[in-house]
């Protein structure tokens, strides 16, 4: 199992243990800091986007080297200003598509 799927092994059954600790927590106060829907908007979010990356990541490593043999038009040769160039370039690319998802509302629940 690669890197990735260890740590989320590991990190999706930690975070469920102390968000609910936290409610309970809250209520054996008698102050609880944490409306139910929430919690589960929140968690039902975080599996989705998991779910999502892990399957988003499975498709690309296994249909890489196909699409690299049938479509590559060119080779850059892994250097260390391709891949500060390539880390701003995603950093910008993601920006705005988070941007321009807030100023469209594209699959956002109005």
């Amino acid at each position: 199992m690669e890197t990735y799927g260890k740590i989320l092994l590991i990190a999706m059954p930690a975070f469920l243990v102390l968000v609910l600790f936290e409610k309970f927590w809250g209520k054996w106060k008698g102050k609880d800091t944490v409306p139910v829907n929430d919690m589960i908007s929140s968690l039902s979010s975080g599996i989705t986007n998991v779910t999502k990356d892990v399957l988003g990541l499975s498709i690309v490593v296994i249909s890489y080297e196909w699409l690299y043999s049938h479509f590559a038009i060119f080779e850059i040769k892994a250097t260390w200003l391709v891949y500060v160039i390539a880390f701003f370039a995603l950093d910008f690319a993601g920006y705005w598509t988070h941007r321009i998802a807030h100023e469209y509302n594209i699959f956002w629940n109005n």
